[in-house]
C-alpha cells in the first residue's frame, strides 16, 4: 500500500514535471530544437539549457528534473528569467517612447540669453522709473532677454562707440548721425520708421517761450509780448527793475543751442533758412531777425556764449531771468520751483501774422552696427516706440507721439495751452539734414559772437555764415565721390 502511494506521488510528480518543460518548451523553443541541441553534445549550445536545468551536486543529469529540489530550481530559473525579459521589454518601449517624442516634437528648447545694453540720458529728463517698467515688461514678454539701462550722456555714449566697447541700443543726437553713418556705427533699425539716416523718432517737444509773470509785472505788463518789438521793450524794463536780466540766450554748447536760441528767432518770422537742399542767411529775413538779437544782447543775462542750458533754466527757476526759449519738458521742472510763470509763442516780427512757428526737438534711437544682438534690439526699439504716450506724459514731451496724452491730469493748464500752440502753429524740426550742419552751427555762434562784440553788423554776420557755408558745402562736395549730387 505505501508503495503504491509512493508510485502514485512519483507520478503525479513527473506529470507536474511534463507539464512545466512542455509550457517551457512551448514558450523557449519547439522539442524538436531542444532534441537537435542535445543531439550536438555541444556545451555552447547547451549552455542555457544547462543553466535553466542546473541542480545541487550529487544529482544525476537524468534525474535532474525528478526530484522537488530541481523543480524549485526550475521556478526560480523561470522567475528570474521571466523578470528580466520584462524588464528588457519595458526598457526598449521607454527607448522607444522617448524617440517617438523626439522625433514629433523636436528637442527641447532652451531659452537664449540675450543682455540688451540701453544707454541714453533720458533717465534725467523723467518722472518715476518708467523706462524700468517698460524694460521689465519687455523681458516678461521675451524670456531668456535682459535689459540694462546705462545712464550716459551724448559724449560718453559716442566715445563707447567709437572704442567699439559700445551699448546694443542707445540714445542719438541727431546732429551726429551722418558722422556715425561715415564710421559704419548705426545699423538699420526698422522699416518705414527711418528718418535722416538709421535713427528712430520716439517722441518729441516744441519749444515755446517761457516768461516770468512777477517780473512782467513788476516792469509793467500784463500779458506776454506778441512781437519782437515789445519784446526788445519788455526785456530792457525787466532789467531796469534791478536785480534780474531781461532774457536769457543758452549758446554755450549742447545739441539744440543753436536751433533753440538763434534759429528760433528767424523761424518765427515764418522764414526757414532752408529751402531745396541749399541754406539762404543773406535775406532780409534772417538780417532782421540777427538785427533784433543784437538788440537784444543788453538785457541778456551774463555770458551767453558760455552759458548752458541747465545754467539758464536754472536761472529761470530761480526768478533771475525774465524770458527764454525751452523745451516743453521744462514745465514740470519750473513747476516744482517757486516762481509763478507762463509759456506763449515766440513773437515774430511786427509785420508776421501768419501761424506761429516752433523748433520741435526730438528724441530718437539708434542700433550700434557692432552689436551680436541687433535682432533684439530692433524688436526692442520697435516696444519703446509702441510705449512713446507713457515716456512722453513722464517727460512732458507736447506733442509727445503727436496726440495728446491721456496719462496726463485733464486739468493741467500747461499742458492744455502747450497742445494748443502745437495744433495751432507751424513745426520746423532742427537742421540735421545736413551732413555738414554741426560745421554750420559753429559757424553761426562764431559769427553772432563777433556780432554782439560789435566787431561785424548784422548784415556782415549774415553774409559771413553764408560764405563760410558754401565754402564748408563746396570742400565737402570736391571731397565726395563723382556721383555724388546731394549732401542729403
Amino acid at each position: 500500500m505505501g508503495k503504491e502511494t509512493n508510485r502514485k506521488t512519483e507520478k503525479d510528480e513527473q506529470g507536474f514535471l511534463m507539464q512545466i518543460k512542455a509550457a517551457f518548451r512551448q514558450v523557449w523553443g519547439t522539442d524538436s530544437k531542444v532534441s537537435s541541441q542535445r543531439a550536438k553534445g555541444s556545451s555552447s549550445s547547451n549552455t542555457f539549457s544547462k543553466m535553466l536545468l542546473d541542480t545541487p551536486s550529487g544529482t544525476s543529469s537524468n534525474n535532474r528534473l525528478n526530484t522537488p529540489t530541481g523543480i524549485r530550481a526550475l521556478f526560480r530559473k523561470l522567475q528570474s528569467i521571466f523578470f528580466f525579459r520584462t524588464l528588457w521589454i519595458w526598457a526598449l518601449a521607454l527607448i522607444a517612447g522617448i524617440f517617438l517624442f523626439r522625433f514629433f516634437y523636436g528637442p527641447p528648447v532652451v531659452p537664449k540669453i540675450t543682455t540688451l545694453v540701453f544707454a541714453q540720458w533720458w533717465e534725467g529728463e523723467l518722472e518715476g522709473n518708467i523706462l524700468a517698467e517698460i524694460a521689465a515688461e519687455f523681458e516678461a514678454a521675451n524670456p531668456g532677454v535682459t535689459v540694462i539701462l546705462e545712464k550716459k550722456n551724448w559724449d560718453e555714449i559716442r566715445k563707447s562707440l567709437e572704442e567699439g566697447e559700445g551699448p546694443d541700443i542707445f540714445s542719438v543726437d541727431p546732429f551726429a548721425v551722418y558722422e556715425l553713418e561715415r564710421a559704419s556705427l548705426l545699423a538699420e533699425i526698422a522699416e518705414g520708421g527711418e528718418r535722416a539716416g538709421n535713427i528712430l523718432p520716439v517722441i518729441s517737444f516744441i519749444n515755446p517761450l517761457f516768461y516770468n509773470i512777477e517780473l512782467l509785472r513788476n516792469a509793467g505788463f500784463d500779458r506776454p509780448p506778441k512781437n519782437q518789438t515789445e519784446f526788445l521793450s519788455y526785456a530792457l524794463r525787466v532789467k531796469e527793475s534791478g536785480g534780474v536780466y531781461g532774457a536769457g540766450l543758452a549758446l554755450g554748447g549742447g545739441t539744440h543751442s543753436i536751433s533753440r536760441h538763434i534759429l528760433s528767432w528767424i523761424w518765427a518770422s515764418a522764414t526757414n533758412p532752408e529751402s531745396a537742399g541749399t541754406f539762404s542767411f543773406n535775406t532780409k529775413e534772417v538780417i532782421g531777425a540777427f538785427d533784433f538779437l543784437n538788440k537784444l544782447k543788453s538785457s541778456l543775462y551774463p555770458n551767453p556764449f558760455s552759458l548752458t542750458e541747465e545754467e539758464l533754466l536754472k536761472a529761470f527757476g530761480e526768478g533771475k531771468v525774465g524770458m527764454m526759449i525751452g523745451s516743453t519738458a521744462y514745465i514740470k521742472k519750473i513747476k516744482s520751483g517757486p516762481i509763478g510763470f507762463g509759456v506763449t509763442t515766440i513773437p515774430g516780427s511786427e509785420s508776421y501774422i501768419k501761424k506761429p512757428v516752433f523748433l520741435l526737438t526730438e528724441w530718437y534711437l539708434g542700433i550700434n552696427r557692432q552689436s551680436v544682438f541687433q535682432d533684439e534690439a530692433r524688436q526692442f526699439a520697435a516696444f519703446l516706440a509702441q510705449k512713446a504716450e507713457g515716456i512722453a506724459s513722464a517727460a512732458y514731451a507736447i506733442p509727445g507721439n503727436g496726440s495728446r496724452s491721456r496719462e496726463l491730469p485733464r486739468g493741467d493748464l500747461f499742458y492744455s495751452k502747450a497742445f494748443d500752440m502745437y495744433e495751432a502753429g507751424e513745426m520746423v524740426r532742427e537742421l540735421y539734414a545736413s551732413p555738414d550742419i554741426s560745421a554750420l552751427n559753429s559757424v553761426i555762434r562764431k559769427e553772432v559772437e563777433q556780432m554782439f562784440w560789435e566787431m561785424k553788423t548784422p548784415e556782415q554776420c549774415a553774409q559771413a555764415i553764408q560764405a563760410e557755408w558754401e565754402k564748408i558745402t563746396t570742400e565737402r562736395m570736391q571731397r565726395a565721390s563723382p556721383d555724388s549730387t546731394s549732401y542729403f
